[in-house]
């Protein structure tokens, strides 16, 4: 097993995705990170949807000085 494999049998899968990020209206920063959010949810590139919620959450806390609560653990 490599150091990168969760422990276990090895396969890991994400939790569903949940709905887009609430951003603030007008913000195009915003809007276009939820495409790229929708898109690597649709083509289920899991790596992708994860830059994109760090993105986001990064961009939320920096420009409108708000924090977006991590999802809940399984």
């Amino acid at each position: 097993m490599f150091a990168s494999q969760p422990p276990g049998n090895g396969h890991y899968s994400m939790p569903p995705a949940v709905a887009p990020i609430q951003c603030t209206e007008g913000c195009a920063p915003c809007s276009a990170l939820n495409a790229q959010l929708r898109q690597a949810v649709q083509d289920r590139n899991q790596s992708a949807e994860v830059d994109a919620r760090v993105k986001i959450r990064r961009h939320m806390r920096q420009e409108h000085g708000t924090e977006i609560p991590l999802p809940p653990v399984p």
